[in-house]
């Protein structure tokens, strides 16, 4: 069923690839229904030695068993690993996946990412090649259904409008129904870019970031950046597929949180039931569940306070981040902190400085330029005793502060292991998300404890499971054949419960599947086939496993 509502969903995204513009957006059906594609990219599983030619190459029993734990429909191969990647999708992962019922999509890199050893080979940056030979192979394997290149945007002096009509050209005359989408991100979808080479694409990926912002740690921006591409996109008749960072972006402080991946998951399903996106990617989601140590980076226990400026955010003089907790002097007279500092960047002076007040005094502060080696944690001793003395309560901070703007300087500063005398600062190795007041005054800088999980990959592995098999289970029932008065009652209940668990209303949620349960239970061999009801009832019994 997964495949079938996969290859529906393809065969309406193709219908008008000759034309350019005149692919169809979610048709009225798959907006009340909720099709669209569940996909995966990259962290396959590669074998655990290696084969005579010296490479570990992709294990592919094992990676094909996960993406049917996750109940997928398309998965978007990465050739840039290794010099075999080709030759094992193709004899070897391709056949694979179609017997498991799995759609492919090529996914090359762009000329700004062919450097050293680390290429798409066997024709690298020979994209006419590329476009010949998936086309080629695609006539063999019709789970075979796309190509795509990694940060497109970056590279469009290469991408020229005559170039990509090559790149068409040959594909298509091949295989007319074969895809390329392009991945891009939020900034670079302008009408400029659509006017001069929509009419070459079949469907863009847009990877979320929180641009300009660049980051995988704040997600209240993606609703906005889906309607804005939603919007510009629907005048071209061209479908949007939405990437979320499940592992590190570059330049940032650590892999997104668990809650994280949870969060944007959960909004770019939605859409897609509202068919404002033909598909939801996962970017590197990790699947074998191994602790990640360079996320451990505290300088005590497993959490820190993590300042964060991103690469290429642009910040003005007087922008800040900071945590402030509110301290009680004992009345002693004698008032003294401890504490840690690192931070990580190019050392640029002038720009970013970390500071300590009390109340609105700053009485500490150091230039990030100052410590030369990156994550190396310096202690720092303060007398607080001019400041505290004769105050009942004070305002205790920890800020980091731009002196200067910049526009691509990116910084990660962190704090710990607070020590105090004369006055007691809660959670002072920040071990836990509370007792402290996180602001900031501008979006271009971001405070956050970022605490160290040993499980974040099987938990963010778990978040997209249980998400994926909700919609794959919404997308069996509304596709379904049964009785319509009793497809209706089931359509209505599944629908209740993926919104009960998208709002994380968990509880709710299993009340919900527990009536959808006893519902199936009861019709099974009358209004719904047998063979379905036994399809559906062990995915609703998954279900309840993974939302408690």
């Amino acid at each position: 069923m997964r495949n079938l509502i996969a290859c529906c969903f393809i065969s309406a995204l193709i219908s008008g690839m000759f034309t350019g513009f005149s692919v169809p957006v979610a048709s009225a059906a798959e907006k009340t229904t909720g099709g669209g594609v569940l996909a995966d990219y990259e962290a396959v599983i590669r074998e655990a030695t290696q084969r005579a030619d010296g490479i570990r190459h992709v294990d592919t029993p094992a990676t094909i068993q996960k993406l049917k734990e996750l109940h997928v429909n398309t998965y978007y191969y990465l050739i840039w690993h290794q010099p075999t990647d080709w030759d094992d999708l193709k004899n070897e992962f391709i056949a694979a996946a179609e017997q498991a019922g799995i759609n492919v999509v090529v996914y090359l890199v762009p000329p700004s990412e062919s450097t050293g050893t680390r290429k798409s080979y066997p024709y690298v940056t020979d994209y006419i090649a590329w476009a010949r030979a998936i086309a080629e192979l695609s006539l063999d394997y019709p789970n075979l259904i796309g190509w795509a290149i990694d940060d497109f945007n970056h590279n469009l002096d290469y991408y020229t409008p005559e170039y990509m009509a090559r790149m068409k050209t040959t594909a298509k005359s091949i295989n007319p129904h074969l895809t390329f989408m392009p991945q891009i991100y939020s900034t670079a979808l302008t009408e400029d870019f659509l006017q001069t080479r929509g009419e070459y694409i079949d469907g863009i990926i847009i990877a979320y970031r929180d641009d300009p912002y660049r980051n995988t740690q704040i997600w209240s921006t993606e609703q906005e950046q889906i309607d804005a591409a939603h919007n510009i996109l629907k005048r071209y008749n061209i479908p949007l597929f939405w990437m979320v960072y499940t592992s590190q972006l570059t330049r940032t402080p650590a892999n997104p949180t668990a809650n994280y991946v949870n969060q944007v998951v959960k909004i770019a399903l939605d859409n897609m039931r509202q068919g404002k996106l033909a598909g939801v990617i996962t970017y590197v989601l990790e699947k074998e569940f191994v602790p990640e140590p360079a996320d451990h980076k505290a300088s005590s226990g497993k959490g820190y306070f993590s300042l964060f400026v991103p690469a290429a955010a642009p910040t003005n003089p007087g922008d800040f981040t900071s945590a402030t907790q509110v301290i009680h002097p004992d009345g002693s007279g004698k008032y003294t902190l401890q504490f840690r500092t690192m931070d990580e960047g190019p050392n640029v002076a002038g720009y970013h400085f970390k500071q300590v007040l009390i109340d609105e005094t700053v009485v500490w502060e150091q230039d990030v330029a100052q410590n030369q080696t990156d994550l190396q944690w310096e202690e720092v001793n303060l007398d607080l005793t001019p400041y505290l003395e004769g105050k009942t309560s004070a305002r205790l901070t920890f800020r980091l502060y731009e002196k200067n703007g910049v526009r691509n300087y990116f910084n990660n500063v962190g704090f710990d292991a607070l020590q105090a005398e004369g006055f007691t600062v809660v959670n002072q190795d920040f071990e836990s998300g509370s007792d402290w007041e996180i602001t900031r005054n501008s979006p271009g800088l971001i405070g956050e404890i970022l605490i160290y999980d040993p499980n974040r990959r099987i938990k963010a592995f778990n978040y997209v499971k249980a998400l994926y098999l909700t919609y794959d289970l919404f997308n069996q029932i509304s596709q379904s054949e049964v009785d319509p008065g009793v497809k209706n009652s089931l359509a209505v209940k599944i629908d209740h419960a993926m919104t009960r668990y998208f709002a994380g209303q968990k509880d709710l949620a299993l009340n919900i599947l527990n009536a959808l349960e006893n519902e199936i239970r009861a019709q099974a061999g009358k209004a719904i086939p047998r063979v379905t009801a036994d399809e559906w009832l062990p995915t609703i019994g998954q279900l309840d496993g993974l939302y408690k």
